[in-house]
């Protein structure tokens, strides 16, 4: 059950929620959350949603797919120099150079939130989940394609380069050692940014 909990969050819970692309590397595009972090962020979050509702009012929705985080439309009033100028100073204000870095965040907490917080029907949440659980998981799965007697050797074969793409897909949604439980006292404060989608 958790293996399958993993492999949807993998699949692309995490992608609609900051609006950007799968990360290419968990250590690439995570940082290591603290408090100071986490709390900036909210606050972030909490004023650039604002700054993204007045925008879609003034100048029309520009979010790819409705009900999209608003936050993640805001780069696309680039192009309208006063939503830029705010954009930019909010940025700025909660000391973001730009949405990369911004989205950065943005992943590291979303993939730690979701590591604390079960998805429906599933009482097991993974906070603290690691590299060597999942070495372990994927060698176990591996043994099991390994020992099924019924698999010609191509299917196996296919089975084992199945097994090696879930896997580095779950490796780059596992959080950082240490951000599920940095996240854990803000749960309810990042609800509604998590459930913004």
């Amino acid at each position: 059950m958790r293996f399958l909990r993993l492999l949807w969050l993998a699949s692309g819970f995490i992608v609609p929620v900051a609006g950007f692309v799968a990360p290419a590397s968990a250590q690439d595009d995570q940082i290591r959350l603290t408090g100071p972090i986490i709390e900036n962020f909210i606050a972030a979050h909490g004023e650039l949603s604002a700054l993204a509702a007045g925008l879609t009012r003034k100048y029309g929705d520009r979010s790819e797919t409705p009900g999209d985080d608003p936050v993640a439309s805001l780069p696309a009033f680039d192009n309208v120099p006063e939503a830029k100028a705010q954009t930019a100073a909010l940025l700025a204000k909660f000391h973001y150079k730009d949405f990369d870095e911004l989205e950065i965040v943005t992943n590291s907490v979303m993939l730690a939130y979701q590591a604390d917080v079960p998805d429906n029907g599933d009482n097991q949440a993974t906070p603290g989940a690691s590299q060597v659980d999942l070495d372990a998981e994927k060698a176990k799965a591996r043994a099991e394609v390994e020992a099924d007697t019924s698999l010609t050797p191509d299917k196996k074969k296919e089975a084992l380069q199945q097994i090696e793409d879930q896997y580095a897909s779950l490796q780059d949604s596992t959080p950082l050692p240490g951000n599920a439980e940095a996240v854990e006292p803000y749960l309810d404060r990042l609800k509604p940014i998590a459930e913004s989608n």
